[in-house]
């Protein structure tokens, strides 16, 4: 196994997959729906110390595929265990017998700093690219930092060039999601590193919630280039935030056409730009977590294929 932590690996764009399903834009994953990590993760959350589903994996990806999902979220917690217990082969037979097409790994995060929290970062990203190198992934999802330091935008491009030249080494792309708490906050940064790094394999997510959080009129959502967008997360939310925005993002994002997000109007801003890729279903909140897993995840593939046939309802 290659080590991924620190070595620039040449990037080899022709091993992005663009077959039915794997790690390309094409038709595909064209207006496939992704059941998010969380969203099939039952009991678990991202605030637990222990953040491994306590849903036995065959039976998450069972559940998800027959609800319709064709895309399917693994977190790295559940990597890690998944590794340790039934191998990440067995992962990926149970993934492709399912009739789930494809998966999206998550969460790198601090992957540009030094220190404690880039070692930690590095270890991260290792697994995620090994896992990667196994399963029939699609893309990584990635964040920036919580952290207070103003990091330089070029040298947070210079690394995200060395991380998407690792990632197209085993055929998948950088997701880089703008998040309403961290550094990386708006698509407008999203897309300035993205564009110093000038690498391929590197793009932006855009996450309903963290547009809303930051009152992004959706006429900017419009201005963005289509090619640059690897995927799009949908979820809804109260209009007033409850706690930290940490504590909000975890703890409040409803089913699409429960709260006050202006969803339909961020699916018609994004696809304006010409995008026709995936569509996640990112749920996650006290209620989702309390609800038995089959409905849980039924609910969530229903409200969000609404929402992109544009059927939900018009704030």
């Amino acid at each position: 196994m290659r080590d991924y932590g620190s070595r620039a690996w040449s990037s080899r764009t022709e091993l992005l997959r663009d077959d039915a399903g794997v790690a390309g834009l094409g038709n595909g994953v064209e207006e496939a729906l992704i059941a998010s990590c969380w969203t099939t993760a039952g009991a678990a959350s991202p605030l637990d110390e222990d953040q491994r589903s306590p849903v036995p994996f065959a039976t998450r990806v069972a559940l998800a595929a027959d609800a319709g999902f064709t895309g399917f979220g693994i977190t790295h917690a559940d990597i890690l265990a998944l590794s340790e217990t039934m191998g990440l082969d067995e992962c990926r037979d149970i993934i492709l017998d399912s009739g789930i097409q494809f998966v999206e790994l998550e969460m790198l995060m601090d992957w540009f700093t030094t220190g404690s929290s880039r070692e930690s970062s590095d270890r991260v990203r290792q697994d995620l690219l090994r896992a990667a190198d196994t399963l029939p992934a699609r893309h990584i999802k990635v964040g920036s930092t919580y952290g207070s330091i103003d990091w330089p935008m070029s040298g947070i491009a210079q690394e995200l060039r060395l991380l998407s030249s690792q990632a197209a080494d085993v055929g998948v792309r950088i997701a880089l999601e703008p998040q309403a708490m961290a550094n990386i906050r708006s698509p407008r940064d999203a897309i300035e590193v993205v564009e110093r790094a000038d690498h391929p394999a590197a793009g932006i997510l855009l996450d309903i919630w963290h547009i809303e959080r930051i009152r992004l009129p959706m006429d900017a959502i419009r201005e963005i280039p289509g090619e640059i967008i690897i995927a799009a997360e949908l979820s809804d939310a109260p209009a007033h935030v409850e706690g930290s925005l940490l504590e909000d993002t975890v703890n409040g994002r409803l089913l699409c056409g429960e709260g006050s997000f202006h969803v339909a109007a961020f699916v018609d801003a994004v696809r304006a730009t010409g995008y026709r890729g995936p569509w996640g279903a990112e749920i996650l909140s006290h209620a989702h977590r309390a609800r038995p897993i089959e409905d849980a995840i039924r609910a969530a593939y229903q409200t969000t294929r609404r929402a992109v046939e544009g059927r939900a309802q018009r704030n």
